[in-house]
């Protein structure tokens, strides 16, 4: 492991990513920053997440495996 001395996260609304302790696919559907605490958080398809924890899914876990219709209407 090396010690970083920098990092850019890069995140957008309808960028899937990997949460829970089964890596359960969601979709970035909110993304908020709060002034007074700094925090940033994410809503998602499965629920609210705070910001860096979670995983960036790989390119083969794509939306077609996103097959709750309800999904559209969120």
């Amino acid at each position: 492991m090396t010690t970083l001395k920098h990092i850019t996260v890069d995140l957008a609304l309808g960028q899937t990513i990997l949460v829970g302790p089964n890596d359960q696919m969601a979709k970035i559907t909110k993304i908020e920053y709060h002034e007074k605490s700094g925090e940033i958080s994410l809503n998602t398809t499965r629920g609210p997440r705070k910001a860096l924890t979670f995983k960036i899914a790989t390119a083969g876990k794509t939306e077609e495996q996103f097959n709750n219709p309800a999904d559209k209407f969120r």
